[in-house]
């Protein structure tokens, strides 16, 4: 019995001694943590905070108020890296003695609740990608990691804004991350994600920012709402700015939804996979001021575009709700633009993707019906296949009734005339390569007369719209009237002037006799 009490009073004094010990401990590093950091050199940032709770036993570390800062900002008159102040974290059985003395952290998870992260960015090579390289040069691994109500920061070589992330909500599992992940294009491993955040701001050029809200993303998915692409110019300011025209964006879309997506990376080549992509509401105006030379380079057809996509992109169907596309085309600023508006746009497209890792090669078709003008029914079918290097397509087309002078904005800036009258139908197919497409277009009119106007004016020519006139049958006695067209490719035009040519060319040998067909050409 003497001694079981002898053997018990060593053990409580074993267990007073390593409690003390482990209190000592633990409130000698929650007291010293900053200064143990500070003096590892392979970690680059300083932490600094108002109050620590550690615990050794469990291996629970919790700080309030922390700031994390570069170790060299207080030597640089410059701010450069990432600053970061932090609400709380909480990391939950990590090895304490492993991060001080060895080369691993582990830990069971991480909580982040309410960080706000700057990045200064100090010239055009500086990435975010590069600044997260510098603390992982351990072997870090954690089941979970949660960030709560965070915000993100990204300022460029001027200190201006260039990304700004509010509200962002994100957590992974089974985390890890080491020397040889870092240098990967997705520098950790990981088992899946989800980030959500309640706004995004991009600064993506001298043209434009793009703004989102309601951003949800995952492993598998991507939504987000309220999409801007929103100009930073006026038009005479935008066109100032250029050398040569090029089309002005503004673009909004209520709705963007990948709802199955897969994306990575397979051997340093990016992948993005989808079976469908829904976009509602769309609102895009493209607008050209024709004041600003020509840009002569050769214009790609999409066919060529996609097939020299350096990635690996597969996207089953895109499905284009309830949008609105309007064109406008300005050649002076003294008088209005003029403008083609498709209203009620649903469309969808099919097999859009690149060569990279396919065996098959489907028929890319593009599916469009809208109202024209905003009262007049089309249709429109488009294939072709991103492996015919002869850019080889087909464009199908059914436009039903309409007023003709609702037609007057568009045709005298691009066909230098006006006409009155109606157009009861037009059908046209167009096969078209990157040279030059031949096709037919038919045409079913009545009471249709056209003016003729003097190059780059308003003013009628008489004399052709006389001539013309007398020569124009102004009725196609209600039957479709068709034609043979071929047309030539202005290369440095896009393919919608290509088929704005075929349908013009159509137009004139439909209504015109053969010696007139000439006129109005610009």
């Amino acid at each position: 019995m003497h001694g079981l009490k002898k053997v018990s009073l060593i053990l409580f004094t074993l267990f007073i001694i390593l409690l003390l010990v482990n209190f000592g401990a633990s409130y000698w590093i929650s007291n010293n943590l900053s200064k143990l950091i500070e003096d590892k050199k392979d970690i680059p940032y300083n932490i600094t905070y108002k109050d620590a709770d550690v615990l050794l036993y469990s291996g629970n570390i919790t700080l309030h108020n922390a700031y994390i800062t570069p170790k060299d900002s207080a030597t640089n008159e410059l701010k450069k890296g990432a600053f970061c102040k932090v609400k709380k974290i909480a990391v939950k059985g990590i090895g304490i003695w492993s991060v001080i003395f060895g080369d691993e952290i582990s830990a069971n998870s991480i909580k982040i609740t309410a960080p706000t992260v700057m990045l200064y960015q100090q010239t055009k090579n500086d990435t975010v990608k590069e600044e997260s390289k510098k603390p992982f040069k351990k072997l870090i691994t954690t089941n979970t990691i949660k960030i709560e109500n965070g915000n993100f920061i990204l300022l460029d070589t001027l200190q201006k804004p260039k990304t700004n992330i509010k509200g962002i909500n994100f957590d992974m599992s089974d985390i890890a991350i080491d020397e040889n992940s870092i240098k990967n294009k997705i520098p950790l491993r990981y088992k899946n994600y989800n980030l959500e955040c309640d706004s995004i701001f991009y600064h993506a050029s001298k043209f434009y920012n793009l703004t989102a809200t309601n951003l949800k993303t995952s492993d598998t998915s991507f939504f987000a709402k309220n999409f801007k692409m929103i100009p930073l110019q006026k038009r005479v300011e935008f066109n100032s700015m250029l050398t040569v025209e090029k089309d002005q964006f503004t673009i909004t879309a209520k709705q963007i939804d990948f709802p199955k997506l897969k994306w990575g990376f397979n051997n340093d080549t990016l992948f993005i996979h989808s079976s469908k992509v829904i976009l509602n509401e769309v609102d895009a105006n493209i607008y050209r001021g024709k004041m600003v030379a020509d840009d002569f380079s050769t214009k790609k057809l999409y066919s060529q575009m996609l097939r020299e996509l350096n990635f690996d992109l597969k996207i089953d169907e895109v499905a284009l709700k309830k949008s609105k596309i309007v064109y406008e085309e300005q050649r002076t600023y003294k008088k209005p633009p003029g403008k083609l508006e498709f209203s009620k746009f649903y469309a969808s497209i099919y097999n859009l993707y690149s060569p990279i890792n396919k065996q098959k090669y489907p028929e890319t078709q593009i599916d469009v019906k809208c109202n024209f003008m905003e009262v007049t029914p089309l249709k429109v079918n488009w294939t072709f296949n991103i492996t015919d290097e002869s850019d080889n397509f087909t464009i199908k087309g059914n436009l039903g009734d309409i007023d003709t002078k609702t037609l007057n904005s568009i045709s005298a800036p691009l066909m230098n005339a006006t006409t009155s009258g109606n157009i009861k139908n037009v059908v046209f197919t167009f096969h078209g390569n990157r040279e030059q497409a031949y096709g037919s277009f038919s045409m079913k009119y009545n009471e249709l007369e056209v003016n003729f106007l003097k190059k780059g004016t308003r003013e009628e020519n008489g004399f052709l719209s006389f001539v013309g006139n007398l020569a124009v049958k102004n009725n196609s006695n209600g039957e479709l009237k068709q034609t043979n067209v071929t047309a030539s490719r202005v290369k440095y035009k896009s393919v919608f002037n290509f088929l704005w040519r075929f349908i013009n060319q159509g137009l004139k040998q439909t209504v015109l006799p053969e010696i007139l067909h000439g006129v109005g050409k610009k």
